[in-house]
């Protein structure tokens, strides 16, 4: 039994297709690569904050700072420092603070400019 491959119009458009895939995969991982260097190489802030969140970020303004509600303070003993910040999606600010005292976590409700709770961590 002797089986023979056809190497007709049909079998040519398969093998051309087949390329054509292999070269837009190429083509699309490069670009892919390519955004995600420039993504990376180039930082946005995150959407929706305004200025005064940007600063409070980390992005260099001293704490505090003036925003629309006015000067946002603290009110925590001598000594004490911002260690990390984490905005929440319900409109929290989450700042995790060390020194002057056990360390802790304020969540800053950014909408009403007021603490909106406290966690004391103790040992």
């Amino acid at each position: 039994m002797d089986v023979q491959l056809s190497k007709g119009p049909g079998s040519r458009a398969l093998l051309a297709a087949v390329i054509g895939m292999g070269v837009l995969l190429v083509v699309g991982s490069l670009v892919l690569v390519g955004v995600l260097v420039h993504r990376i190489s180039h930082p946005h802030p995150a959407p929706g904050l305004p200025e005064a969140d940007h600063a409070a970020a980390g992005l260099g303004a001293a704490w505090p700072f003036e925003g629309p509600h006015g000067q946002l303070t603290l009110n925590e003993p001598p000594g004490t420092h911002i260690t990390g910040m984490t905005r929440q999606g319900n409109g929290l600010l989450a700042v995790s603070l060390s020194g002057g005292g056990p360390d802790r976590v304020i969540l800053w409700d950014l909408a009403h400019a007021r603490v909106a709770a406290r966690l004391v961590l103790t040992p």
